[in-house]
Protein backbone atom coordinates (compact mmCIF):
# COMPACT_ATOMS: atom_id res chain seq x y z
CA UNK A 1 0.00 0.00 0.00
CA UNK A 2 1.46 3.38 -1.00
CA UNK A 3 1.74 6.28 1.42
CA UNK A 4 -1.09 8.32 -0.18
CA UNK A 5 -3.37 5.30 0.12
CA UNK A 6 -2.39 4.89 3.75
CA UNK A 7 -3.17 8.55 4.38
CA UNK A 8 -6.53 8.25 2.67
CA UNK A 9 -7.32 5.10 4.66
CA UNK A 10 -6.52 6.95 7.86
CA UNK A 11 -8.75 9.84 6.85
CA UNK A 12 -11.62 7.51 6.01
CA UNK A 13 -11.17 5.72 9.34
CA UNK A 14 -11.22 9.03 11.20
CA UNK A 15 -14.34 10.12 9.31
CA UNK A 16 -16.11 6.86 10.12
CA UNK A 17 -15.08 7.18 13.74
CA UNK A 18 -16.56 10.68 14.04
CA UNK A 19 -19.77 9.55 12.31
CA UNK A 20 -20.64 6.92 14.93
CA UNK A 21 -21.26 6.80 18.68
CA UNK A 22 -21.36 3.08 19.39
CA UNK A 23 -21.13 2.75 23.18
CA UNK A 24 -22.12 4.56 26.35
CA UNK A 25 -20.74 8.10 26.16
CA UNK A 26 -19.27 7.59 22.73
CA UNK A 27 -15.65 6.94 21.68
CA UNK A 28 -14.07 5.08 24.62
CA UNK A 29 -16.44 6.81 27.01
CA UNK A 30 -14.91 10.22 26.34
CA UNK A 31 -18.15 12.07 25.63
CA UNK A 32 -16.43 13.88 22.74
CA UNK A 33 -17.00 13.62 18.97
CA UNK A 34 -15.65 16.20 16.56
CA UNK A 35 -16.89 16.53 12.99
CA UNK A 36 -19.49 18.69 11.30
CA UNK A 37 -21.11 21.76 12.84
CA UNK A 38 -23.46 21.15 15.77
CA UNK A 39 -26.54 23.19 16.71
CA UNK A 40 -26.21 25.95 19.29
CA UNK A 41 -29.80 25.60 20.48
CA UNK A 42 -31.68 22.39 21.31
CA UNK A 43 -34.95 21.87 23.13
CA UNK A 44 -38.46 20.51 22.79
CA UNK A 45 -39.55 23.76 21.16
CA UNK A 46 -36.56 23.97 18.82
CA UNK A 47 -36.53 22.62 15.23
CA UNK A 48 -35.61 18.92 15.16
CA UNK A 49 -34.63 16.71 12.23
CA UNK A 50 -37.07 14.22 13.70
CA UNK A 51 -38.68 13.17 16.96
CA UNK A 52 -39.78 9.59 17.68
CA UNK A 53 -41.87 8.43 20.62
CA UNK A 54 -40.23 5.59 22.57
CA UNK A 55 -41.25 3.71 25.74
CA UNK A 56 -39.66 4.37 29.12
CA UNK A 57 -36.01 3.58 29.76
CA UNK A 58 -32.88 5.33 31.01
CA UNK A 59 -30.34 3.80 28.65
CA UNK A 60 -28.59 6.18 26.26
CA UNK A 61 -28.82 5.96 22.46
CA UNK A 62 -25.93 4.52 20.45
CA UNK A 63 -25.46 5.40 16.80
CA UNK A 64 -23.98 3.47 13.85
CA UNK A 65 -23.76 4.42 10.17
CA UNK A 66 -27.35 3.31 9.59
CA UNK A 67 -29.02 2.56 12.94
CA UNK A 68 -29.75 3.94 16.38
CA UNK A 69 -30.16 1.41 19.19
CA UNK A 70 -31.66 1.80 22.64
CA UNK A 71 -33.43 -0.31 25.24
CA UNK A 72 -36.76 0.28 26.96
CA UNK A 73 -39.46 -1.37 29.05
CA UNK A 74 -43.23 -1.44 28.73
CA UNK A 75 -45.93 -3.47 30.46
CA UNK A 76 -43.40 -5.35 32.58
CA UNK A 77 -41.41 -6.46 29.52
CA UNK A 78 -37.99 -5.35 28.30
CA UNK A 79 -37.18 -4.45 24.71
CA UNK A 80 -34.34 -3.61 22.36
CA UNK A 81 -35.22 -1.00 19.71
CA UNK A 82 -33.60 -0.19 16.37
CA UNK A 83 -34.39 3.10 14.63
CA UNK A 84 -33.43 4.28 11.20
CA UNK A 85 -30.73 6.89 11.67
CA UNK A 86 -31.95 9.18 8.89
CA UNK A 87 -35.70 9.12 9.45
CA UNK A 88 -36.11 8.09 13.10
CA UNK A 89 -38.53 5.35 12.03
CA UNK A 90 -38.62 2.34 14.37
CA UNK A 91 -37.26 -0.52 12.28
CA UNK A 92 -37.82 -3.27 14.82
CA UNK A 93 -38.18 -4.04 18.49
CA UNK A 94 -37.33 -7.33 20.18
CA UNK A 95 -38.54 -8.53 23.54
CA UNK A 96 -35.89 -9.68 25.99
CA UNK A 97 -35.85 -13.45 26.62
CA UNK A 98 -36.35 -12.90 30.35
CA UNK A 99 -38.16 -10.50 32.65
CA UNK A 100 -36.76 -11.17 36.12
CA UNK A 101 -37.66 -8.19 38.31
CA UNK A 102 -34.63 -7.40 40.45
CA UNK A 103 -34.28 -5.07 43.43
CA UNK A 104 -33.17 -1.59 42.37
CA UNK A 105 -33.09 1.99 43.57
CA UNK A 106 -36.14 4.11 42.72
CA UNK A 107 -33.96 6.16 40.34
CA UNK A 108 -32.64 3.06 38.60
CA UNK A 109 -34.50 1.45 35.71
CA UNK A 110 -35.05 -2.01 34.16
CA UNK A 111 -33.51 -0.59 30.97
CA UNK A 112 -30.63 1.44 32.40
CA UNK A 113 -27.53 -0.14 30.75
CA UNK A 114 -26.73 1.24 27.30
CA UNK A 115 -26.25 -1.05 24.26
CA UNK A 116 -22.97 -1.36 22.37
CA UNK A 117 -22.60 -1.99 18.65
CA UNK A 118 -19.86 -3.10 16.25
CA UNK A 119 -21.72 -1.58 13.31
CA UNK A 120 -23.18 -4.88 12.10
CA UNK A 121 -24.65 -6.16 15.38
CA UNK A 122 -25.90 -4.82 18.68
CA UNK A 123 -25.27 -6.20 22.18
CA UNK A 124 -27.58 -5.42 25.11
CA UNK A 125 -27.62 -6.21 28.82
CA UNK A 126 -30.72 -6.43 30.99
CA UNK A 127 -30.43 -7.10 34.72
CA UNK A 128 -33.65 -9.09 34.32
CA UNK A 129 -31.95 -11.58 31.98
CA UNK A 130 -28.32 -11.06 30.94
CA UNK A 131 -26.68 -10.47 27.55
CA UNK A 132 -28.36 -10.72 24.14
CA UNK A 133 -27.05 -9.96 20.64
CA UNK A 134 -29.03 -9.08 17.51
CA UNK A 135 -28.09 -8.33 13.92
CA UNK A 136 -28.88 -4.94 12.43
CA UNK A 137 -31.98 -6.59 10.97
CA UNK A 138 -33.18 -7.72 14.41
CA UNK A 139 -32.35 -11.42 14.15
CA UNK A 140 -31.23 -12.86 17.48
CA UNK A 141 -27.66 -14.14 17.22
CA UNK A 142 -27.23 -15.51 20.74
CA UNK A 143 -28.31 -15.09 24.35
CA UNK A 144 -26.42 -15.58 27.61
CA UNK A 145 -28.48 -15.81 30.79
CA UNK A 146 -26.80 -14.21 33.81
CA UNK A 147 -27.73 -13.53 37.42
CA UNK A 148 -29.72 -13.19 39.54
CA UNK A 149 -27.65 -10.28 40.78
CA UNK A 150 -27.00 -8.98 44.30
CA UNK A 151 -26.52 -5.29 43.54
CA UNK A 152 -28.38 -3.44 46.29
CA UNK A 153 -29.46 -0.63 43.96
CA UNK A 154 -29.78 -2.72 40.80
CA UNK A 155 -27.38 -3.09 37.89
CA UNK A 156 -26.26 -0.04 35.94
CA UNK A 157 -23.00 -0.77 34.06
CA UNK A 158 -23.07 -1.11 30.27
CA UNK A 159 -21.24 -3.68 28.11
CA UNK A 160 -18.25 -2.61 25.98
CA UNK A 161 -16.39 -4.09 23.02
CA UNK A 162 -12.62 -4.35 23.19
CA UNK A 163 -10.18 -6.16 20.89
CA UNK A 164 -12.63 -8.80 19.71
CA UNK A 165 -14.26 -9.34 23.10
CA UNK A 166 -17.52 -8.23 24.70
CA UNK A 167 -16.78 -7.23 28.28
CA UNK A 168 -19.35 -6.92 31.06
CA UNK A 169 -18.59 -5.75 34.57
CA UNK A 170 -20.73 -7.34 37.28
CA UNK A 171 -19.95 -5.45 40.48
CA UNK A 172 -22.38 -6.56 43.16
CA UNK A 173 -22.48 -7.30 46.89
CA UNK A 174 -21.56 -10.96 46.52
CA UNK A 175 -19.46 -12.63 43.80
CA UNK A 176 -18.49 -9.49 41.94
CA UNK A 177 -16.63 -10.23 38.72
CA UNK A 178 -15.80 -9.14 35.19
CA UNK A 179 -16.48 -11.43 32.24
CA UNK A 180 -15.32 -11.48 28.60
CA UNK A 181 -17.61 -13.05 26.00
CA UNK A 182 -16.99 -14.00 22.37
CA UNK A 183 -19.17 -11.48 20.47
CA UNK A 184 -19.70 -13.99 17.67
CA UNK A 185 -21.06 -16.83 19.80
CA UNK A 186 -21.84 -15.51 23.29
CA UNK A 187 -19.47 -18.09 24.80
CA UNK A 188 -17.56 -17.02 27.89
CA UNK A 189 -13.84 -16.52 27.17
CA UNK A 190 -12.72 -15.67 30.68
CA UNK A 191 -14.08 -14.59 34.04
CA UNK A 192 -12.09 -12.79 36.72
CA UNK A 193 -13.43 -12.55 40.25
CA UNK A 194 -13.41 -9.20 42.05
CA UNK A 195 -13.83 -10.26 45.71
CA UNK A 196 -12.84 -6.81 47.02
CA UNK A 197 -15.78 -5.15 45.28
CA UNK A 198 -19.37 -4.44 46.24
CA UNK A 199 -22.09 -2.79 44.17
CA UNK A 200 -21.05 -0.12 41.67
CA UNK A 201 -22.36 1.18 38.35
CA UNK A 202 -19.45 2.43 36.27
CA UNK A 203 -18.85 1.34 32.67
CA UNK A 204 -15.26 0.38 31.71
CA UNK A 205 -12.96 2.02 29.17
CA UNK A 206 -10.06 0.46 27.27
CA UNK A 207 -6.43 1.45 26.76
CA UNK A 208 -3.63 -0.40 24.98
CA UNK A 209 -4.71 -3.95 25.68
CA UNK A 210 -6.24 -3.12 29.07
CA UNK A 211 -9.81 -2.76 30.28
CA UNK A 212 -9.94 -0.20 33.08
CA UNK A 213 -12.72 -0.49 35.65
CA UNK A 214 -13.54 1.77 38.60
CA UNK A 215 -14.94 -0.11 41.58
CA UNK A 216 -15.36 -0.04 45.34
CA UNK A 217 -12.39 1.80 46.86
CA UNK A 218 -10.09 1.18 43.88
CA UNK A 219 -9.46 1.58 40.18
CA UNK A 220 -8.34 -1.64 38.51
CA UNK A 221 -6.98 -2.66 35.13
CA UNK A 222 -7.13 -6.11 33.51
CA UNK A 223 -5.44 -7.58 30.47
CA UNK A 224 -8.11 -7.83 27.76
CA UNK A 225 -6.69 -11.05 26.34
CA UNK A 226 -6.64 -13.04 29.60
CA UNK A 227 -8.46 -11.12 32.35
CA UNK A 228 -5.27 -10.93 34.42
CA UNK A 229 -5.14 -8.07 36.94
CA UNK A 230 -2.47 -5.58 35.87
CA UNK A 231 -2.66 -2.67 38.30
CA UNK A 232 -4.76 -1.03 40.94
CA UNK A 233 -5.08 2.39 42.58
CA UNK A 234 -6.62 2.55 46.04
CA UNK A 235 -8.49 5.50 47.48
CA UNK A 236 -11.75 5.65 45.52
CA UNK A 237 -15.09 6.03 47.21
CA UNK A 238 -17.14 2.91 47.97
CA UNK A 239 -19.85 3.24 45.29
CA UNK A 240 -18.78 4.54 41.88
CA UNK A 241 -21.07 5.56 39.03
CA UNK A 242 -19.26 7.69 36.46
CA UNK A 243 -17.00 6.71 33.55
CA UNK A 244 -13.25 7.48 33.44
CA UNK A 245 -11.75 9.46 30.56
CA UNK A 246 -8.23 9.42 29.16
CA UNK A 247 -6.11 12.30 27.93
CA UNK A 248 -2.61 11.40 26.73
CA UNK A 249 -1.01 9.18 29.36
CA UNK A 250 -3.42 10.19 32.12
CA UNK A 251 -6.76 8.83 33.31
CA UNK A 252 -9.25 11.17 34.98
CA UNK A 253 -12.11 10.01 37.18
CA UNK A 254 -14.67 11.36 39.61
CA UNK A 255 -16.16 9.29 42.42
CA UNK A 256 -18.72 10.50 44.94
CA UNK A 257 -20.97 8.65 47.39
CA UNK A 258 -22.79 9.61 50.60
CA UNK A 259 -20.49 9.47 53.62
CA UNK A 260 -17.31 10.20 51.68
CA UNK A 261 -16.96 13.80 52.85
CA UNK A 262 -14.19 14.59 55.38
CA UNK A 263 -16.69 15.64 58.05
CA UNK A 264 -18.46 12.26 57.86
CA UNK A 265 -15.48 9.93 58.21
CA UNK A 266 -15.28 7.74 61.30
CA UNK A 267 -12.50 5.33 62.31
CA UNK A 268 -14.25 2.18 63.61
CA UNK A 269 -12.73 -0.77 65.53
CA UNK A 270 -11.75 -3.92 63.65
CA UNK A 271 -14.20 -6.81 63.66
CA UNK A 272 -12.38 -8.81 66.35
CA UNK A 273 -12.43 -5.89 68.75
CA UNK A 274 -16.12 -5.31 68.03
CA UNK A 275 -16.94 -8.96 68.83
CA UNK A 276 -14.97 -8.83 72.04
CA UNK A 277 -16.71 -5.66 73.21
CA UNK A 278 -20.24 -6.03 71.79
CA UNK A 279 -21.08 -9.61 70.72
CA UNK A 280 -23.42 -10.27 73.67
CA UNK A 281 -24.79 -13.61 72.47
CA UNK A 282 -21.44 -14.94 71.27
CA UNK A 283 -22.62 -15.92 67.78
CA UNK A 284 -19.62 -14.37 66.04
CA UNK A 285 -21.75 -11.74 64.31
CA UNK A 286 -23.12 -8.29 65.13
CA UNK A 287 -26.81 -7.45 65.32
CA UNK A 288 -28.34 -3.97 65.22
CA UNK A 289 -28.80 -4.14 68.97
CA UNK A 290 -25.14 -5.02 69.52
CA UNK A 291 -23.67 -2.16 67.46
CA UNK A 292 -23.67 1.19 69.30
CA UNK A 293 -26.32 3.42 67.74
CA UNK A 294 -23.88 6.23 66.99
CA UNK A 295 -21.97 3.74 64.77
CA UNK A 296 -25.02 2.49 62.86
CA UNK A 297 -24.96 2.93 59.08
CA UNK A 298 -27.69 5.05 57.56
CA UNK A 299 -28.89 1.97 55.72
CA UNK A 300 -28.20 -1.30 57.57
CA UNK A 301 -29.54 -3.51 54.78
CA UNK A 302 -27.16 -2.03 52.21
CA UNK A 303 -24.13 -2.86 54.36
CA UNK A 304 -25.48 -6.34 55.18
CA UNK A 305 -24.08 -7.89 52.01
CA UNK A 306 -25.52 -11.40 52.46
CA UNK A 307 -28.84 -10.03 53.76
CA UNK A 308 -29.04 -12.22 56.88
CA UNK A 309 -29.78 -9.25 59.15
CA UNK A 310 -26.37 -9.47 60.84
CA UNK A 311 -22.88 -8.10 60.17
CA UNK A 312 -20.24 -10.77 59.61
CA UNK A 313 -16.55 -9.99 59.21
CA UNK A 314 -16.84 -9.06 55.50
CA UNK A 315 -19.90 -6.86 56.12
CA UNK A 316 -18.10 -5.02 58.91
CA UNK A 317 -14.90 -4.63 56.88
CA UNK A 318 -16.74 -3.03 53.98
CA UNK A 319 -18.73 -0.81 56.30
CA UNK A 320 -15.59 0.44 58.08
CA UNK A 321 -13.96 1.05 54.69
CA UNK A 322 -16.99 3.04 53.63
CA UNK A 323 -16.79 5.24 56.74
CA UNK A 324 -13.18 6.15 55.86
CA UNK A 325 -13.54 6.28 52.06
CA UNK A 326 -12.84 9.49 50.18
CA UNK A 327 -14.81 11.24 47.48
CA UNK A 328 -12.45 12.69 44.89
CA UNK A 329 -11.75 13.66 41.34
CA UNK A 330 -8.34 12.25 40.55
CA UNK A 331 -5.68 11.95 37.86
CA UNK A 332 -3.77 8.68 37.42
CA UNK A 333 -0.69 8.29 35.23
CA UNK A 334 -1.13 5.17 33.11
CA UNK A 335 1.46 2.50 32.42
CA UNK A 336 2.11 1.03 35.85
CA UNK A 337 1.90 -2.50 37.23
CA UNK A 338 0.84 -3.76 40.65
CA UNK A 339 -0.36 -1.38 43.35
CA UNK A 340 0.51 2.04 41.90
CA UNK A 341 -1.35 4.18 44.44
CA UNK A 342 1.82 5.74 45.78
CA UNK A 343 3.54 6.26 42.45
CA UNK A 344 0.97 7.09 39.77
CA UNK A 345 -1.68 9.30 41.39
CA UNK A 346 -0.84 12.75 40.04
CA UNK A 347 -3.42 14.74 42.01
CA UNK A 348 -6.72 14.55 43.91
CA UNK A 349 -9.45 17.17 44.20
CA UNK A 350 -12.27 16.79 46.74
CA UNK A 351 -14.52 19.87 46.70
CA UNK A 352 -18.08 20.16 45.37
CA UNK A 353 -18.05 16.94 43.36
CA UNK A 354 -20.65 15.41 41.03
CA UNK A 355 -22.55 12.26 42.00
CA UNK A 356 -23.46 10.48 38.73
CA UNK A 357 -22.21 12.54 35.75
CA UNK A 358 -18.75 11.71 34.46
CA UNK A 359 -16.02 14.30 34.06
CA UNK A 360 -15.55 15.81 30.62
CA UNK A 361 -12.08 16.49 29.25
CA UNK A 362 -12.40 18.91 26.34
CA UNK A 363 -9.85 21.26 24.80
CA UNK A 364 -7.43 20.77 27.71
CA UNK A 365 -9.93 21.60 30.45
CA UNK A 366 -11.80 19.29 32.86
CA UNK A 367 -15.50 19.98 33.49
CA UNK A 368 -17.50 18.78 36.51
CA UNK A 369 -21.26 19.34 36.81
CA UNK A 370 -23.00 18.54 40.09
CA UNK A 371 -26.48 18.77 41.54
CA UNK A 372 -27.68 22.32 41.96
CA UNK A 373 -26.22 23.28 38.59
CA UNK A 374 -22.77 23.89 40.08
CA UNK A 375 -20.16 23.74 37.32
CA UNK A 376 -16.41 23.69 37.87
CA UNK A 377 -13.42 23.70 35.54
CA UNK A 378 -10.10 22.19 36.60
CA UNK A 379 -6.62 22.31 35.14
CA UNK A 380 -5.99 18.68 34.07
CA UNK A 381 -2.25 19.05 34.69
CA UNK A 382 -2.54 20.13 38.33
CA UNK A 383 -6.15 19.55 39.47
CA UNK A 384 -6.43 23.20 40.50
CA UNK A 385 -9.83 24.81 40.12
CA UNK A 386 -10.04 27.44 37.38
CA UNK A 387 -13.65 28.54 37.78
CA UNK A 388 -16.74 27.59 39.76
CA UNK A 389 -20.18 28.95 38.94
CA UNK A 390 -23.84 28.05 38.90
CA UNK A 391 -26.06 27.46 35.88
CA UNK A 392 -28.80 29.71 37.24
CA UNK A 393 -31.40 28.50 34.73
CA UNK A 394 -30.72 24.84 35.59
CA UNK A 395 -30.29 24.54 39.36
CA UNK A 396 -31.38 20.92 39.32
CA UNK A 397 -30.17 17.35 39.75
CA UNK A 398 -27.87 15.91 37.07
CA UNK A 399 -27.72 12.29 35.88
CA UNK A 400 -26.87 12.77 32.21
CA UNK A 401 -23.13 13.19 31.58
CA UNK A 402 -21.82 16.18 29.63
CA UNK A 403 -20.80 15.72 25.98
CA UNK A 404 -18.92 17.96 23.57
CA UNK A 405 -18.01 18.64 19.95
CA UNK A 406 -17.60 21.51 17.47
CA UNK A 407 -16.52 23.89 20.21
CA UNK A 408 -19.69 23.33 22.23
CA UNK A 409 -20.43 21.54 25.51
CA UNK A 410 -23.91 20.17 26.19
CA UNK A 411 -25.27 19.58 29.68
CA UNK A 412 -28.85 18.53 30.46
CA UNK A 413 -30.39 18.43 33.93
CA UNK A 414 -32.88 15.89 35.23
CA UNK A 415 -35.77 18.27 34.55
CA UNK A 416 -34.58 18.64 30.95
CA UNK A 417 -32.95 22.07 31.22
CA UNK A 418 -30.29 22.39 28.52
CA UNK A 419 -27.05 24.37 28.82
CA UNK A 420 -24.84 24.84 25.77
CA UNK A 421 -21.46 26.20 26.83
CA UNK A 422 -18.55 27.88 25.16
CA UNK A 423 -15.58 25.79 26.32
CA UNK A 424 -12.62 27.09 28.26
CA UNK A 425 -11.48 27.47 31.82
CA UNK A 426 -13.63 30.60 32.05
CA UNK A 427 -16.64 28.88 30.42
CA UNK A 428 -19.65 30.85 29.26
CA UNK A 429 -23.27 29.88 28.57
CA UNK A 430 -23.92 30.21 24.82
CA UNK A 431 -27.57 29.11 24.85
CA UNK A 432 -30.20 27.45 27.00
CA UNK A 433 -33.13 25.19 26.19
CA UNK A 434 -35.75 22.97 27.73
CA UNK A 435 -36.64 19.38 26.77
CA UNK A 436 -39.81 19.83 28.88
CA UNK A 437 -39.57 16.42 30.56
CA UNK A 438 -37.07 14.33 32.50
CA UNK A 439 -33.70 13.43 31.01
CA UNK A 440 -31.49 10.73 32.52
CA UNK A 441 -29.81 9.46 29.33
CA UNK A 442 -26.54 10.91 28.02
CA UNK A 443 -26.85 12.44 24.54
CA UNK A 444 -25.09 10.96 21.50
CA UNK A 445 -23.14 13.06 18.99
CA UNK A 446 -22.07 12.12 15.46
CA UNK A 447 -21.54 13.88 12.14
CA UNK A 448 -23.17 17.13 13.15
CA UNK A 449 -26.16 15.58 14.89
CA UNK A 450 -27.02 15.34 18.59
CA UNK A 451 -29.59 12.79 19.77
CA UNK A 452 -31.33 13.39 23.09
CA UNK A 453 -33.51 10.82 24.85
CA UNK A 454 -36.19 12.12 27.18
CA UNK A 455 -38.77 10.25 29.25
CA UNK A 456 -40.96 9.64 26.21
CA UNK A 457 -39.06 10.42 23.02
CA UNK A 458 -35.80 10.42 21.09
CA UNK A 459 -34.90 13.72 19.38
CA UNK A 460 -32.46 14.31 16.55
CA UNK A 461 -31.10 17.86 16.32
CA UNK A 462 -28.75 19.24 13.66
CA UNK A 463 -27.77 22.49 11.98
CA UNK A 464 -30.07 23.14 9.02
CA UNK A 465 -28.12 22.55 5.81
Amino acid sequence: MTLPVLVLAGLFAAAAHSAEWTRFRGPNGSGVAEGARLPVEIGADKPAVWKTAVPAGKSSPVVTASHIFLTAHEGGKMYTFALDRKSGQILWRRESPGHRDEKRHKLNDPAAPTPVSDGANVYVFFAGFGLVSYTNDGAERWRLAMGPFTNFHGMGASPVLAEGKLIMIVDQDEQAHVVAVDPKTGKQLWRTERPEMVHSFSTPIVHRGEVIIPGSYQMTSYEIETGKLLWRVRGLTYQVKSVPVIGGDTLYFNGWAPGGEPSERIELPVFGAMLQAHDKNGDGKLSKEEVPKNWHPGNWDMQDLDKDGLFNEKDWLYYTMRRTSSNATMAIRLGGRGDITGTHVKWRYDRSLPDVPGVLLYQDVLYLIRNGGILQTLDPATGKMIKQGRLSHAMDEYYSSPVAGDGKIYMISRDGKVSVLKPGGQWEVMATGDMQEEVFATPAIADGHIWVRTASALYNFAVKR
